[in-house]
Parts: C-alpha cells; structure tokens; sequence
C-alpha cells in the first residue's frame, strides 16, 4: 500500500507516519480490504467546508472527509481529508488527548474508505463499535 501524509495545517505538526501506516494496515487486515494507495491529507475547517459545499452541497465545519478513488473490482485508492481546527476543538470539547481524537478521525475516514457508512443510527454504532476497536490496536502516538 502507497502511503502519503500531506499536512496543510500548520508545521508545528508532525506526524507519525509509521504508526498511521500500521493502523490502516490492521484495519485493512482485519477487514480483509485491500488498498492500493491513501492519500491523508491536514487541513483547515476552511479548506474542508469548501469540500463540504462543492461535493456534498452543505455548508458546515466538519472533521473528516474521504474519496473513494478507484473504479469497481480494484484495490481501494482513497483520500483522507482531516480538518485539524476540528480535531482540536473535539480534543477540548470532550476533554480527551489530541493524539487519541486524531487517531479516532482517521480510523473513521479509514472505515469510510472501506464502505462503511454513518446515516443511520445502526450505522453510527457499528461504526463507533469499530472506532473503539480499533483504537485498541495501537497505542503509539500519532502525533509527534
């Protein structure tokens, strides 16, 4: 699996590209997908409102947003937008560690990549289900 990190955010962020690599590769285990390539993208709650508007048609701040890239029938090319503004403001708000938030944000753009969905409530709590799961698997930080 290609891995690319591009951080749009601001450079007194590092990331552990390592540790997000190993995550995606177990959940892609786990969830026997393959993926040819994931592109992950930090950005700002401005960047990914626009994306929010010109794809979905809302106008919101949300915290994560993915595109599935490939055709039918091949391994899964995706990329994982992640607004940090949101991630830190989720961090403050529900009083938990920057690291564990990002982690939370980029195994469910993951989940999204791989066809899981979050409409519907039943889908909500599989997918929350699967966050908790899979926050489990690692414990290296994310975010240097």
């Amino acid at each position: 699996m290609k891995f690319q990190m591009i951080n749009n955010f601001d450079s007194q962020y590092t990331f552990n590209n390592k540790a997000i690599y190993e995550i995606i590769s177990k959940i892609s285990k786990n969830e026997h997908k393959k993926f040819e390539s994931i592109n992950l993208i930090i950005s700002t709650d401005t960047y990914l409102n626009q994306l929010k508007r010109a794809y979905f048609n809302k106008d919101h701040y949300t915290d994560v947003i993915t595109f599935n890239l490939e055709d039918s029938q091949e391994l899964i090319e995706g990329e994982i937008y992640v607004s940090m503004h949101r991630v830190i403001d989720n961090a403050h708000r529900f009083n938990i560690k920057l690291n564990d938030e990002l982690k939370r944000i980029i195994i469910h753009g993951v989940l999204h990549l791989i066809g899981y969905n979050d409409i519907e409530e039943h889908e909500k709590k599989m997918m929350t289900k699967l966050e908790n799961q899979y926050m489990e698997f690692s414990t290296k930080l994310i975010l240097n």
